[in-house]
């Protein structure tokens, strides 16, 4: 049997959304193995001087949890 967990997280870069996601799934695998998709809940923008100067997403990550040592 799998079990998934799901994390909310959430990022921003300058560089745009797509961006913030990467950094969101890049970090999260530095402390989590087996991440299996990703959802965007929400889009968000900083807005400066009439410019959008910070790209920022809330999302869930899902991920696979690990068989323990005496699990099937």
């Amino acid at each position: 049997m799998s079990v998934v967990k799901f994390l909310e997280l959430s990022a921003q870069s300058s560089q745009g959304y797509e961006d913030a996601i990467k950094q969101a799934v890049e970090r999260a695998s530095s402390t989590l193995r087996g991440i299996q998709s990703v959802w965007v809940k929400e889009f968000e923008a900083v807005v400066e001087n009439d410019k959008v100067t910070q790209f920022r997403v809330n999302l869930k990550i899902s991920f696979l949890l690990l068989e323990g040592a005496g699990g099937s």
